[in-house]
């Protein structure tokens, strides 16, 4: 708008313009629409793009401009797409993010209105339920030995593979048998192996246990870590007070281990009465008693006056659970002190080894009386 359009006349004060009639009217009404185009920028959307082109933004910065009193010197605060424009078109001003483009700095911070990049979980099966572990019952080994005044002795008979000897896995009450050694004999006059084992012999002979035919063999018993062969030696040999088809007291003996407290000799054995039955159409010889073969035996050596009674020893022996038994067995052993016999067959001390500091021995009492 040139300058000679409007008549404009300068007052005594500086910086007051005095405006004719007919420009007032002019101006009225350029204000009237740089007010409605203001009011139009106003009532846009807050949420508009601030990245609109600058053709635009110059469009309404020229409107508001054009509304301005020419030769004007007051101040008008900038609009707030100027100020929006001002703070884009510094870099210092900007965000990394935007600066950088479409291209994110992988250690840009995650939107707060953006959904969180979550992985997919593997799904994770559930732990199974665990069913709780039986009690295992503990299991006795065919190299257990006891502690005893007659040496270490083993509590059980084994057999050829030295397992421990199961009545060739006939069943006793739908349980596996375990044949337990509950015979304990000590030799205390034998000066040699051989002489312990005739003595041995002749004494069973004498007690109606003689060595009878038709009884499984092959086993073996454990004293001082020592393994020893069964007697009576031979095929299918057997200690046995009756025949074999009909119910009998037997059983098997092993050693001599030298005594260690005293000279002499101990033995260990494994009776048992047993009953001929048919087990799987096949015959055999089914347990029936532990205690009762036991106790015939040490009747009858004590009887037969080749043997003394020496009480009882623990071998702690006696098993029974749900699968194994060692049937009426009430762990315990008999010893039987072998009599030291004179030349008119009597029995008599042997005071040599009764004798001392060191007497009595377990047997000595027995032997006196």
């Amino acid at each position: 708008m040139q300058r000679s359009a409007v008549d404009v006349e300068e007052r005594s004060q500086p910086g007051v313009l005095a405006v004719r009639a007919p420009t007032f009217v002019v101006l009225s009404g350029l204000l009237a629409v740089a007010l409605a185009i203001a009011a139009g920028v106003a009532a846009s959307p807050a949420t508009a793009d601030a990245g609109d082109d600058s053709s635009n933004v110059s469009a309404r910065a020229g409107s508001v401009t054009s509304a301005k009193p020419t030769g004007g010197r007051e101040s008008r605060a900038p609009s707030a797409s100027t100020t929006d424009r001002a703070v884009r078109d510094d870099p210092a001003s900007m965000p990394a993010g935007a600066r950088t483009g479409a291209r994110r700095d992988s250690t840009a911070r995650p939107s707060l209105t953006a959904e969180p990049d979550v992985g997919v979980l593997d799904e994770v099966d559930p732990a199974p339920e665990t069913e709780p572990t039986p009690e295992v019952e503990p299991v006795p080994a065919a190299a257990d030995q006891v502690a005893t005044p007659y040496g270490q002795i083993g509590k059980w008979m084994q057999d050829s593979r030295g397992d421990i000897a199961d009545y060739g896995g006939l069943p006793f009450e739908g349980r596996t048998v375990l044949e337990t050694v509950n015979v304990v004999i000590v030799d205390t006059t034998s000066r040699s192996r051989l002489e312990a084992t005739w003595r041995l012999n002749a004494a069973m002979r004498r007690a109606g246990f003689p060595p009878r035919l038709i009884h499984s063999t092959g086993f073996r018993g454990l004293i001082d870590n020592q393994l020893y062969r069964q007697q009576p030696q031979g095929l299918l040999v057997g200690y046995s007070d009756a025949f074999f088809l009909a119910p009998n007291n037997h059983g098997r003996i092993f050693g001599p281990d030298p005594v260690e407290t005293a000279g002499g000799y101990v033995w260990s054995g494994a009776f048992s009465t047993e009953e001929f039955v048919f087990y799987q159409r096949l015959p055999r010889h089914a347990y029936v008693s532990s205690n009762q073969a036991r106790d015939a035996l040490a009747a009858k050596l004590i009887a037969s006056g080749r043997a003394t009674s020496g009480g009882t020893v623990s071998l702690a022996n006696s098993y029974n659970t749900a699968t194994v038994t060692t049937g009426d067995h009430d762990g315990y052993a008999v010893v039987l002190i072998l009599n030291n016999l004179t030349a008119l067959g009597a029995a008599a001390p042997n005071s040599r080894r009764c004798a001392g500091p060191e007497a009595p021995y377990p047997w000595c009492a027995a032997a006196a009386a």
